[in-house]
């Protein structure tokens, strides 16, 4: 595994790692890139559920069998700029989540919601995300540690923190780095991986379990 400390840019790498692991050229359409989301949110042939305060759109690139984004139409570009003034926003937002995730047919509990800590575009997203972590866009090593360390905020966290001191504190980017090279651990049992390919092998044993059991 190549360290994040050779990369001289983390937000071009944050670029390569939430796409589908491929690298974009730095052209004048690329540019507009990090804004892709924004795009999504108004286009109403993408949205699955609308309120007057957010909307759900599915993640382009999913990594797992359900994975649905929440985002406000107000324009907040992410959990760093949240006060104590938008618990109401967060509510709605954890709630049209839900509504999404029920979709699925998979018990409640099988999803987590929760804010990447070094988000890769703009606009506020809650990702609503099953546990399965089973895609083929689950591609690299550091898509499954943006999922399965303290990277991803919770979004129970991120609520009783605006109500303890009122804002979310921005980590340090050698703190980012070292939860995303943390070693590999399947979130559903005590099993640990040799490598990210055996991982994916497992986490697929896991789905076809649960498809037969």
């Amino acid at each position: 595994m190549g360290k994040l400390s050779s990369f001289n840019n983390l937000n071009v790498f944050w670029k390569f790692i939430s796409g589908n692991g491929v690298w974009m050229a730095e052209s004048p359409t690329q540019m507009f890139w990090s804004d892709g989301l924004i795009d999504a949110i108004n286009n109403t042939g993408k949205q699955l559920f609308v309120s007057d305060l957010a909307v759900v759109i599915k993640d382009k690139y999913p990594k797992a069998l359900h994975h649905f984004l929440v985002l406000p139409w107000k324009d907040i570009d992410s959990v760093y700029e949240l006060s104590s003034d938008d618990d109401g926003l967060l509510q709605e937002m954890y709630e049209l989540g839900s509504k999404a995730a029920s979709t699925s047919g998979l018990p409640a509990g099988q999803f987590e919601y929760g804010y990447h800590m070094k988000p890769s575009m703009r606009r506020l997203h809650l990702h609503v995300i099953s546990k399965d972590y089973h895609s083929p866009c689950l591609s690299h090593w550091y898509h499954w540690n943006a999922f399965n360390t303290d990277f991803f905020i919770k979004h129970e966290y991120v609520v009783k923190k605006l109500h303890e001191k009122g804002c979310i504190d921005r980590p340090h980017t050698q703190h980012v780095m070292t939860l995303l090279e943390t070693p590999l651990q399947c979130n559903q049992c005590t099993y640990v991986p040799k490598n990210f390919k055996d991982l994916k092998l497992h986490l697929k044993q896991h789905v076809e379990y649960g498809q037969h059991s």
